[in-house]
């Protein structure tokens, strides 16, 4: 489902603009920029042109501004190694003789460029001095390049990082440039102060207020006597955070070096009530939904850091479209959740939630309630997540087009009603990522395997096992390489039919793209003729992206993302052929806001287009959403 937020945006005009001068830019570009686009030059002036697209914000021209912007463009050229560049005009010609409206060019001369002679390294451990090289190189801080500054500042930050890293809490990274503007050279000098190798003493906590301390101490990534590991500090930090009871949480170390450092836990505590409400729609070839959500979190919930969330997300859903509703009504997923960490005086937290939805699917509607008890543990300083739960399902189902589930009741496709559905969960996940949003290096491994017996209270005999794989991998500092694999495998027994919320579906912006929302899948008929796809109990997919930061706008990387996709859903996982898989191929732009990366893209199937395969004929996928794809 293609997720569009909706948000309220107030004083989109105004008839008074205070900063107004009369005159705006109507058209902003430089000549003699060999080195540099235009836009990289734009990004740093005061003055900016105005947009192209109607009702575009008039962006002013100030000549003071633009006076300056003569030194800014010259200091950018400097930073990057260009300390000759002048700007050799610059001027704002009224357009078509109207005075209202300026077009403004500005000329620079580069001039030749500062190249590295050489780059000398002292103080470093031996074993860090050619992880340093390394880094400088990956940097192109090497003699015979261009010298940057904004390159040679990141380098000193990696290297300061590098030496955190390796055990030296105290350690700082002194560099000097020297550059001869005769001869165009600029020698560059790294000296390591890394202090002494530091290890972990004891652990205290101050501004708790009634948290118990040994809670907030059972938290602490790090044993007395270990290697100090900046990671330890973060990992900590956000455990405290994750708590939800805490406006603030600083670790600190005493301030002058030391081999031995006690660490002081300075937390305080935060507001314990958060309230959420949002809205949007969601727009698919054969769904539109319009959806709501409120949300209240309560931290330390009658105290021992219990969490409870209430939420209510009410929708109202049309199929397949408002320009053609053969199928409407209203739609609900409402639940509340209690959560209690610290469990048996350990890390492990529980869970138990109860809820009652309402749904319309292709086919058919249904309602009723839901509920969760599950225990989790994190391991391996949070790396590897371990759980498990027991699920139970009552749904009543109605409007069902009996064309395809038979009315329900025999089984079809596992559709019964009414229905129940009760299965236990088992769970383990080993992230390696760098970070677990818009990752750059690393993996992330899942397993979940779920078994449905009437012993546990559902009607329903079966077996579930999904093993997935995500691969990161950096190319330079703005492509990243991503794959994704992931296998489905769902064996009913005892005569069984195999559940069909718990079935297999692919397609959406997540998913399989070459198709929407869960329309990879077996189909069957419906009265009307529609296709209505009723899942299957095998299922593969491989996926492929080329992450590529383009340019910066506003401060945030434009993406492009070339993707290909490849899978099937299959009504019995024997029938997967792995050399006859649906193949889609597209491009996605994503750019990073503040509520995450928004990412929209398109999809274009290369192969299977027939009668006997799901969607024949659909060739192209459209898909608007928040974050990456995995």
């Amino acid at each position: 489902m293609m997720l569009i937020p909706i948000f309220f945006v107030g004083a989109v005009g105004c008839a008074h603009d205070d900063l107004s001068t009369g005159v705006w830019v109507h058209d902003l570009r430089f000549t003699g920029n060999r080195s540099f686009s235009d836009g990289d030059l734009a990004a740093v002036l005061a003055t900016q042109k105005t947009g192209w697209w109607p009702f575009a914000a008039k962006k002013w021209f100030d000549q003071a501004a633009f006076d300056l912007d003569r030194q800014r463009v010259t200091a950018f050229y400097a930073d990057h190694g260009f300390f000759d560049a002048r700007v050799t005009s610059a001027v704002a010609t009224p357009v078509k003789g109207r005075a209202s409206k300026v077009d403004v060019v500005i000329t620079v001369q580069e001039n030749s460029p500062t190249t590295i002679g050489a780059v000398t390294f002292a103080g470093f451990p031996p074993d860090e001095e050619k992880r340093a090289r390394k880094e400088a190189a990956s940097w192109d801080v090497v003699t015979g390049r261009r010298f940057d500054y904004a390159s040679y500042v990141t380098l000193k930050q990696r290297l300061s990082d590098r030496a955190k890293e390796a055990g030296y809490a105290y350690g700082t990274i002194a560099g000097t440039v020297s550059i001869d503007r005769d001869k165009h050279i600029a020698t560059i000098d790294l000296e390591s102060r890394p202090g002494p190798l530091v290890h972990m003493g004891s652990t205290r906590v101050e501004g708790n207020a009634r948290i118990p301390t040994w809670k907030l101490l059972n938290r602490v990534t790090w044993k007395q006597g270990a290697l100090y590991d900046p990671h330890d500090l973060a990992t900590t930090q956000g455990r405290l955070y994750d708590l939800g009871v805490f406006s603030s949480v600083r670790l600190d170390l005493p301030p002058e070096p030391t081999d031995v450092a006690d660490v002081v836990v300075n937390v305080k505590p935060g507001p314990l009530h958060e309230v959420r409400v949002g809205a949007g729609v969601g727009v698919e070839r054969i769904r539109d939904e319009a959806r709501a959500r409120f949300e209240l979190t309560i931290s330390n919930f009658l105290g021992g850091l219990r969490q409870l969330r209430i939420r209510v997300q009410p929708a109202w859903v049309v199929i397949p479209s408002v320009t053609d509703p053969q199928q409407s009504g209203p739609a609900a997923e409402n639940d509340i959740q209690l959560t209690q960490p610290d469990m048996f005086g350990s890390r492990i937290t529980g869970h138990a939630l109860a809820g009652y939805d309402l749904g319309i699917a292709e086919g058919y509607q249904y309602y009723g309630p839901r509920g969760q008890l599950g225990l989790e543990r994190p391991l391996l300083h949070d790396r590897l997540l371990v759980g498990g739960s027991w699920n139970l399902q009552y749904l009543d189902f109605f409007n069902v087009d009996q064309d395809v589930f038979g009315g329900g009741s025999d089984q079809f496709f596992g559709f019964v009603n009414p229905y129940r559905l009760a299965y236990v969960e088992g769970f383990a996940q080993l992230d390696l990522r760098n970070r677990p949003l818009d990752p750059t290096f690393g993996g992330f491994l899942a397993i979940h395997v779920e078994a449905g017996d009437p012993a546990v209270g559902g009607q329903f005999h079966y077996v579930k096992l999904n093993p997935e794989v995500r691969l990161y991998a950096p190319v330079g500092h703005r492509v990243v390489l991503a794959a994704r694999g992931l296998l489905g495998w769902l064996k009913p027994y005892d005569g069984d039919a195999s559940p069909i919320t718990r079935r297999f579906r692919l397609g959406g912006p997540s998913s399989h793209r070459g198709f929407g929302f869960g329309r990879l899948s077996p189909q069957a008929r419906g009265a009307d003729g529609t296709l209505i796809p009723y899942g299957g109990d095998g299922e593969v997919l491989f996926s492929g992206d080329v992450r590529i930061d383009v340019t910066k706008i506003s401060g945030a990387w434009l993406d492009v993302v070339p993707f290909v996709d490849a899978g099937d859903v299959t009504s019995t996982f024997s029938q997967l052929d792995l050399a006859n898989l649906h193949v889609a191929s597209g491009l996605s732009l994503e750019y990073t806001t503040a509520i995450g990366i928004v990412r929209a893209g398109a999809g274009v199937r290369l192969n299977r287009l027939g009668p006997d395969d799901p969607d024949p004929g659909q060739r192209f996928a459209f898909h608007i959403t928040i974050g990456e794809a995995f």
